[in-house]
Parts: structure tokens; C-alpha cells; sequence
């Protein structure tokens, strides 16, 4: 028999988790008045005379009273166990790693709630997050681990608020000891019913997301495209990947397909950028807010992906798209792509890469145009039948589809016969080459194709509108250097004190198809190989690169300033620029913008709209920037580094205490490299680093950091400084309480 005091704190947890549940359930921002029944648990659940019902009835929510039925169930299994000669100690080990799975569930508010509201599935939830435990366990073990994770969660489903057994007068009773809360907890059980109904009729039912580029209205028909859309619509294939050079036309082609499966009102049709892990990340974390996933409690990004991600695989079979477009690393997708039964969840992503990593995915190659298509293409969009001229540019070009296309726009543009246009590309060169950077068999000539659209639109728009000659380089400029997704439509009316000179120059670089607008037209942006020949020739010189950083850093800056936390537009606005900071801060284009003085003002302004009132404050992606700042700017500007121990208060603010501590620690750390380990500067941090721990309750921490300083500030600041005096009257406080 496994002895029932060991029993007795996976009992005690579970309990903790059944009186959570009834708590965290019915309110979110109940949260930390929630916690206190788990407190209370763990403090005083082991006081019998606490736990027994005032009518002399036996509490099924009795410590005790679970232990037997838990006792009972372990032990039917019991022969077998012995019978294997399963050792003791093993046993044991795997009803400790039980306790800790349900500590941490139990610790995890989101995961209380979506236990408590679908209790019959606690045990499929249970498994997946034991699921790192029961690596732990001895192997021996492994099916006593498997059997415990089916007692604990009948157990639980029994007795769980939502389920049909669950005795709300018995927890009424239960709490009866803590009269100090018993108040509130009575009216958290009389809302249960009432609050879960209004909960499941919140969720959205039909979900789009990203933003997706609109299928250009001269998007060519390709040969990829019906064995793309056979796979996906028809073969119901799970994940597919779209490969090929940058401009070959895979982010239209998947772009055609989401506007398919929109238009058959698809449930959840998904935009995903996958540059980096980071961006993805990011990006399906709004998706999980957006569908619903209640974040407020939980600070790690990938736990709330995760959550919404098993939300996915667990709901009822329908169709659902996912495109993570222009993956650089296969890895940045581990963990991170939904799965669903009988295939309802398709996956596309696109990228330049080699297919060596993509083992378990269908491969569709996109390749370039065939020639026939390119000469058509051109003889047909200009009117000109000069089929010999147009197989010449096209074999320049490598019948790229990006090039074939901005070569029309251009020759259309500039009225140039295609003799005219052939002339002048061969006879214009550049210093940049995408071929050096970019994978995949590139033409020079491509490079110069490009030049010339921007080239000719930017001479349209000079005749057109002469105020517009300065507008359109600013906006090309900043969608060159900021997130390759785009920006906010709505942000560029903030480049200058015209908006008509400015939507005229946005205008005219989107019929030229130079810039890009998403099918809901909230987001402007620019083509990699676009932006790449924009840096490349028109940011090529200290002033110019110095210009449209400062450009880049001006229009953030009057967004930020307008920006208020208090409503729904001000928030996004703020959470766009989260994004754009964080992605910038890892593109190697963009580190000049970290390099830029003026970056320090824009991310103080940040931390302020995220402190004030009403902000809903998520600073993770301020961590990345902070740092590309520091390591830019900290040797001429020191000043710098408050910006990490800013960030590094408002993570305490928001209860974080292990991201400020990584934090602070940094901070302290650059403070001693910059002004050595004695200056008066370091050893103030070290003071704040204290201080900050005995306003947020950490004494420990607290009183080892003073121990630490104390005999510094005598040593170096004397025993009458305000420093030493505060660290002594500090210590005294704390020794009250360790």
C-alpha cells in the first residue's frame, strides 16, 4: 500500500486547485483575491477541526475526505505495481512529480480557468501538462504516473466548479473558517453560472487576422496555384510550403489562397509574419488575445501561444488557415504551428529556403515565370507586340515575376516603348547587388529594374505634385527601415502637415505597386528586394542614412505622443509600436536607428504611455530594443542605460520580480563596467536594486542586497552619507521580518 501521508500534499494541491478554480473562474481581475483561498489551503487545509462541516457532515472537499477516495483508487491498482515489483521510492517519485504539476497549474491562473470551465477535458490538459514531469519519473513508474494522472483527474471532475457533481454549499462551508473572505467567495459562487455563460458567448466565433497583402489586381495565374489550392482545399493537406527567390510570387499565391478560404467564411483565417521567432511570436500572441485567450495574468508570451494553440486542437473539427509568410529559420516554427484533428488545420508558409528541414511538409517549388508567360505578359499589359524586344528583357530579368511586373509599371509610366526601356536597362549599373544578399540566381539587372520604378515614380510624383517630392522618399524610406510587415495606414498621416500632398504620394507609390496595402487597408508596406534597392541607392551616404533614421524615429515619436492609453485606439497604437521596435531591433537594416540619440527620448515616452492610467502594459518587447540601444549608445551616453532600469520597475509594477531581477542585474552590471564597481553612480543602483525589493515585498532579497552595499557605503561614501545611513535604518526594518 502506498502510504497515505504521501498522499497528503497531492491532496492538499488538489484541493487548492478545486478553491482557485472557484474563485479564478468567475473573474480575472479577482485575481490576486483569488489567490487567497490557495493560501489559505496551504496554510491551514492540514487543521482538521477547520475542515469539518458545521452540520456534522463530512466535507467531500475535506482534505481527509479526497485523501480516502484518492487512497481508494491508488490502491485497487496496487497488485499490479507489486506484482511488477515496481520499487517504493519510485512510486513516491511519481506522486511528487503529480504535486507539481498541480502546483504549477494551480499557480497558473489561465490554466485554473480553462480547467474549471471544461473540467471533462482536465484530463486531456492534465496530460499535456504533466507531460514534462513524466520524463522525470523512474521508468518503472511510468504507467503508475499514467494510471494517478486519470485518478487525480476523476477526482477533479467530480468535485470541480462547472462540473455536475459539484457541491457549492459544500465549499460554502468549507471557507466558513476564513471569515474574512467568506463574503466575496459567496458571491463568486452566486455569479459562477451567470459569469461562464457570458464568458462562451464572448469568444469570437470568426477570427482574420494579420495583415495580409491584397492579391494584386493584375496577379497572374501560375502553375503552382491549382495544385496550391487542390492541396489545401481539396487534398485537406495539413502543411504545406511554398519555396522560391524573394519575388517569385509566394506571398501572393498564398495570399490568393487565404482570400479563397476567407471568402468560404473559413473560421479562423490567419496571417502570420515569420521573419524571425520573435515575430512570430509576437504576432500569434494577438491572435490568442484576440480569440479570446485571457492574458492578464500571465506574462510569458509562448505559455499563453500555447494555451490558445491546444485551445485549437481541442475544439470541434472545422476548417481553419495558418500562413507564416517569409520564414528565414524552420526552427522559429518548433512548437509554434497549430495541429487539429483529421487534418481541419492547414498550414502554408513561404520562404527562400532549402527544403533539407521540411521533413513532414508537402513542398510546392514556385518558380519564376515561363518565358512565353513574361513575353505575353509585356506585349499584352503595354500594348506592344514587340515580342522579340520582350524576350529580351525577360531573359534580363530571369523572367522574375516582382521584375516582369515593375518593368510594365515603369514602361507604362514613362511612355517608353519596350525598345526604349530594353535600352536603358542595359545601359544603367548600380553599386548594390541583391544576388550578394539575397538567396537565389539574381540578375544585376534586377536590381536596376527595381531603381528604375522607384525612379519613375518618384518623377510622376514630382510633376504631379511638387510637395510630394519630399513625401514619398520620407515614406519609402522609414517602410525600409521598420518591420518588413508594414506599418499602420493611419500612422503616415503624422509625416507631414499636409495629409492631401501625403495621400497623393502614398497614392501614386501604390498604383506603381512599389508599396503594398493589406486587404483591409490598416497597414502600408514595402517589398524586401523593394526596400533592399531603397537602402541600397537612396540611403547611401551618412546624411541620407542620418535622414531617414531620424525620419523613422520623428514619425514613432508623434505616434507614441498621440497615443493614449486610456482608449481602444491609443492601446494598438501603442502595441504597434512595441512590434516595430522589436522587430527593428533584430534586422541588421535597421541597427542604425538604435544608433540614433533620439531613440533614447522615444523609448522614455513608451515607458511613460505604459505606466499611465488605463495602459495595458506588456513591455517584453521592449527588452530586445533596450538592448540594441545600450550596446549602440551606452559609451557616449550613459544616460541610456535608465532605460533598462525603467523597464525593469515596471516588470515589478506588473509582478514580474524574475524579469526585473535579470534586469536590474544587468543594469548593475553595465553601471560597473561603464563607472567601475566603487562609483558613487553604481553604488546608488545597488541602492535602488535594494530599495526596489522592499517596496515589492521581496525582504529577503532585500536584506542581502543592504548587506552587500552597507560596508561599501561606509567604506567609499562614509558613515554619515544619506546612502549608508538609508541602508542601515533599511536593514533595521528588515531584521524585524527574517
Amino acid at each position: 500500500m502506498v502510504d497515505p501521508a504521501s498522499l497528503a500534499v497531492l491532496t492538499t494541491n488538489l484541493a487548492g486547485l478545486l478553491m482557485r478554480g472557484a474563485a479564478v473562474a468567475v473573474d480575472r481581475s479577482w485575481g490576486d483575491a483569488a489567490s487567497l483561498p490557495g493560501d489559505a489551503l496551504n496554510v491551514g487545509l492540514n487543521l482538521r477541526e477547520a475542515l469539518c462541516g458545521r452540520s456534522g457532515e463530512e466535507n467531500p472537499l475535506n482534505v481527509a475526505s479526497i485523501t480516502r477516495r484518492l487512497q481508494k483508487q491508488v490502491d485497487a491498482a496496487r497488485d499490479q505495481y507489486e506484482q511488477a515489483k515496481v520499487p517504493e521510492s519510485a512510486l513516491y517519485g511519481a506522486i511528487t512529480e503529480m504535486e507539481v504539476a498541480l502546483t504549477e497549474i494551480s499557480g497558473d491562473d489561465n490554466a485554473v480557468v480553462e480547467a474549471v470551465r471544461s473540467p471533462d477535458k482536465f484530463e486531456a490538459h492534465l496530460q499535456r501538462r504533466a507531460g514534462g514531469r513524466r520524463k522525470n519519473v523512474d521508468e518503472k513508474a511510468v504507467p503508475f504516473f499514467d494510471d494517478l494522472i486519470h485518478i487525480v483527474a476523476e477526482e477533479f471532475i467530480r468535485l470541480a466548479p462547472g462540473s455536475r457533481s459539484f457541491d457549492v454549499a459544500a465549499l460554502k462551508q468549507l471557507l466558513e473558517w476564513r471569515t474574512e473572505i467568506t463574503e466575496l467567495l459567496v458571491t463568486i459562487i452566486e455569479k459562477l453560472d451567470s459569469h461562464l455563460a457570458q464568458a462562451h458567448s464572448d469568444s469570437p466565433t470568426r477570427v482574420r487576422f494579420g495583415s495580409r497583402p491584397m492579391v494584386t489586381a493584375g496577379f497572374v495565374d501560375r502553375e503552382e496555384q491549382d495544385e496550391l489550392f487542390d492541396t489545401i482545399l481539396t487534398q485537406v493537406e495539413g502543411r504545406t510550403v511554398l519555396t522560391g527567390m524573394r519575388g517569385s510570387g509566394k506571398t501572393q499565391l498564398a495570399a490568393a489562397v487565404a482570400a479563397k478560404c476567407e471568402d468560404e467564411d473559413w473560421p479562423v483565417v490567419a496571417w502570420i509574419n515569420a521573419a524571425s521567432r520573435a515575430d512570430i511570436v509576437s504576432d500569434l500572441y494577438e491572435l490568442a488575445v484576440q480569440s479570446g485567450i485571457d492574458a492578464s495574468q500571465d506574462h510569458d508570451r509562448e505559455s499563453i501561444i500555447r494555451r490558445y494553440l491546444n485551445k485549437l486542437h481541442s475544439e470541434d473539427d472545422t476548417d481553419c488557415l495558418f500562413v507564416f509568410d517569409n520564414v528565414e529559420n524552420f526552427n522559429d516554427l518548433t512548437d509554434l504551428t497549430p495541429h487539429g484533428e483529421y487534418n481541419s488545420i492547414r498550414i502554408i508558409a513561404t520562404t527562400t529556403r532549402h527544403l533539407a528541414d521540411w521533413n513532414d511538409w508537402h513542398p510546392i517549388p514556385v518558380n519564376v515565370f515561363k518565358r512565353e508567360q513574361s513575353i505575353t505578359l509585356l506585349c499584352e499589359r503595354t500594348s506592344q507586340p514587340d515580342r522579340d524586344t520582350a524576350n529580351h528583357i525577360a531573359d534580363v530579368l530571369g523572367d522574375l515575376p516582382l521584375a516582369i511586373i515593375q518593368a510594365v509599371s515603369t514602361i507604362l509610366r514613362g511612355r517608353l516603348t519596350l525598345a526604349e526601356y530594353l535600352d536603358k536597362l542595359n545601359n544603367s549599373s548600380l553599386e548594390g547587388s541583391i544576388k550578394k544578399r539575397e538567396v537565389g540566381n539574381y540578375r544585376d539587372t534586377v536590381a536596376v529594374t527595381l531603381f528604375m520604378a522607384h525612379e519613375q515614380t518618384l518623377e510622376d510624383i514630382r510633376r504631379r505634385n511638387p510637395a510630394g517630392e519630399s513625401i514619398a522618399p520620407q515614406i519609402l524610406g522609414i517602410l525600409s527601415l521598420l518591420a518588413a510587415p508594414g506599418i499602420p495606414s493611419h500612422w503616415l498621416r503624422n509625416i507631414n502637415d499636409n495629409p492631401e500632398d501625403t495621400q497623393e504620394a502614398l497614392t501614386s507609390l501604390l498604383e506603381s505597386s512599389i508599396c503594398q496595402e493589406s486587404t483591409d487597408k490598416s497597414q502600408i508596406s514595402l517589398h524586401r528586394l523593394q526596400s533592399q534597392v531603397f537602402r541600397e541607392n537612396y540611403m547611401n551616404t551618412p546624411k541620407q542614412l542620418q535622414d531617414a533614421c531620424d525620419n523613422t524615429i520623428s514619425l514613432l515619436t508623434s505616434v507614441a505622443r498621440s497615443s493614449s492609453p486610456s482608449t481602444e485606439q491609443g492601446q494598438r497604437d501603442i502595441s504597434s509600436l512595441l512590434d516595430q521596435l522589436h522587430i527593428a531591433s533584430s534586422q541588421p537594416h535597421s541597427q542604425h536607428i538604435f544608433q540614433n540619440e533620439k531613440i533614447v527620448s522615444l523609448i522614455s515616452l513608451i515607458l511613460d504611455r505604459l505606466r499611465a492610467p488605463g495602459a495595458i502594459p506588456i513591455p517584453y518587447d521592449l527588452i530586445s530594443p533596450i538592448d540594441v540601444a545600450i550596446k549602440s549608445l551606452a559609451s557616449t551616453n550613459p544616460e541610456v542605460l535608465t532605460l533598462r532600469a525603467d523597464l525593469a520597475d515596471l516588470f515589478l509594477d506588473i509582478g514580474d520580480n524574475w524579469e526585473s531581477n535579470i534586469l536590474q542585474s544587468e543594469t548593475y552590471g553595465d553601471h560597473i563596467k561603464l563607472f567601475g564597481p566603487d562609483s558613487e553612480k553604481t553604488l546608488r543602483f545597488l541602492h535602488r536594486m535594494a530599495e526596489n525589493c522592499c517596496w515589492h515585498g521581496d525582504t529577503e532579497n532585500a536584506a542581502e542586497l543592504f548587506q552587500i552595499a552597507l560596508p561599501k557605503f561606509k567604506e567609499i561614501l562614509g558613515d554619515n552619507h544619506p546612502l549608508t545611513l538609508s541602508a542601515q535604518e533599511h536593514l533595521g526594518h528588515l531584521g524585524q521580518w527574517l
